[in-house]
């Protein structure tokens, strides 16, 4: 049996624990080593050598860029092949994309994405040097298929990716499955306090409008309230159903006074309710838990706080 190994670079928990659960998904018996910057990464690289790289931009100490930069160097003074290497960032525009062809990533994925997405990628790159093992995999013969299952369910938990998934979660079903995971502990007690500030922050004024990203959809946003852990905001879904509990959610602020300084931060949803009973209902507050630790972000967030409250 085939043992691939990969490295996961990203200052963020929660990312770093996504794309660990999505690899393991389909690759059982992967070897997965992971970092929380680029400087942590490199003193690995240069200790063995990985099938794939799966990479961050912003990160503390060393950037994403500045690694793949590094390791470009580094492989051609040490005469050693080129490592597949795959970032994984928010940073979508067209210039970030340039600078990074540039300087020599083998392929770029947008943050937030859909556990399916990411596989796709991971498959293209390894195909290259492990052409038998991914066609295996992908008919279904791999001995590192999980016995049962899609394969995908760690994942799909995580990114709320079920292909039953409802339309619309009600407040009800929220507090409901909460109540379930922490019946009878002290958690029980923040719940509910999570939920009267539910209900006290759609009385809330707007303190501004974001925008709020999905792997599958983006909505606009009237922001009810924020901190440095969590934000509620009143989106409309005319379009596309609203986002699900535990559904992987990029949020992007930007300070007044700095309007061309934009955060993009990564966040989850902790509970979707909507704002009338009616059948016809097309307006949601969602609930959201900040889990970004780039300093970079926090302190524009920081800013964006001391702004608004």
């Amino acid at each position: 049996m085939q043992k691939l190994s990969f490295l996961v670079v990203d200052d963020a928990s929660f990312i770093r624990d996504l794309v660990k659960r999505t690899l393991k998904s389909q690759f059982m018996q992967c070897h997965i080593d992971e970092a929380i910057n680029g400087r942590k990464a490199q003193s690995q690289l240069k200790k063995r050598q990985y099938d794939l790289i799966l990479c961050d931009w912003e990160m503390p100490e060393m950037s994403g860029i500045e690694l793949l930069q590094w390791l470009r160097e580094y492989e051609a003074e040490h005469e050693q092949a080129k490592m597949p290497f795959m970032m994984v960032t928010s940073r979508g525009d067209k210039n970030n994309v340039v600078q990074a062809v540039q300087s020599g990533v083998s392929d770029y994925i947008g943050k937030p994405f859909s556990s399916e997405q990411l596989l796709k990628k991971v498959f293209k790159l390894l195909s290259v040097n492990h052409r038998e093992l991914i066609r295996a995999i992908l008919k279904g013969s791999a001995t590192m298929r999980p016995a049962s299952g899609t394969g995908n369910d760690s994942a799909s938990v995580l990114t709320a990716k079920s292909v039953s998934a409802p339309k619309q979660v009600t407040q009800s079903a929220a507090e409901g499955s909460a109540s379930l995971l922490t019946a009878g502990s002290v958690s029980s007690k923040l719940v509910n306090q999570t939920n009267t500030q539910q209900r006290a922050a759609q009385t809330r004024t707007s303190l501004g409008v974001v925008s709020l990203r999905s792997p599958r959809a983006q909505w606009k946003g009237s922001l009810r309230d924020i901190n440095l852990t969590d934000a509620s905001v009143v989106i409309d879904f005319v379009e596309s159903s609203p986002p699900a509990v535990l559904e992987q959610v990029v949020i992007d602020i930007a300070p007044k006074n700095k309007p061309d300084t934009v955060a993009r931060i990564n966040t989850f949803v902790t509970s979707v309710t909507l704002q009338d009973k009616a059948l016809e209902c097309t307006k949601a507050l969602i609930n959201i838990r900040i889990v970004d630790d780039d300093p970079q972000k926090l302190e524009i967030l920081s800013h964006y706080v001391a702004e608004v409250r």
